[in-house]
């Protein structure tokens, strides 16, 4: 129960010294407690006051979202451009790699190594005359003898 009671005298209090201290300040005619910092909120909120009461919120809120809208278009324009240009830098280097393997002459052989079906051949050749040199196979019952 005790902090209800806290919680609304305080704020009483506070309400009721300050109206103390406007009514002495209007009996004396001037500002006693922080007059220069007061004086600047006084201008600030005037300032406030007048432009809340002169602009014409419907042309501003309409110019507000016409030049939001216009910004977020020019950055999604701008991030599809990057985009494309970086897709096209890549489509331009594998033109260019395909275009440098087509152009390439074809590799002949080396002479200083025979072709891969000169190498087949010429085993071939071995192997058949090793074949024919070998020497007969002899039976088991030859050996026998």
């Amino acid at each position: 129960m005790m902090p209800y009671l806290i919680f609304i005298a305080v704020p009483l209090l506070v309400l009721a010294g300050f109206l103390a201290l406007v009514s002495f300040e209007e009996r004396r005619g001037s500002r006693i407690i922080l007059a220069g910092q007061r004086y600047r909120l006084d201008l600030t909120v005037a300032r406030i006051s007048f432009v809340v009461k002169h602009v014409d919120w419907g042309a501003f809120i309409n110019d507000l979202v016409r030049t939001s809208v216009e910004r977020a278009t020019h950055d999604i324009a701008h991030m599809a451009l990057v985009a494309v240009r970086a897709l096209e830098r890549q489509l331009t280097q594998v033109v260019r790699t395909l275009r440098a393997r087509r152009d390439q002459p074809l590799l002949a052989p080396r002479a200083d190594r025979p072709s891969r079906i000169q190498t087949a051949i010429s085993y071939v050749k071995k192997t058949v005359q090793r074949s024919r040199k070998a020497p007969p196979v002899i039976q088991s019952e030859e050996r026998a003898q």
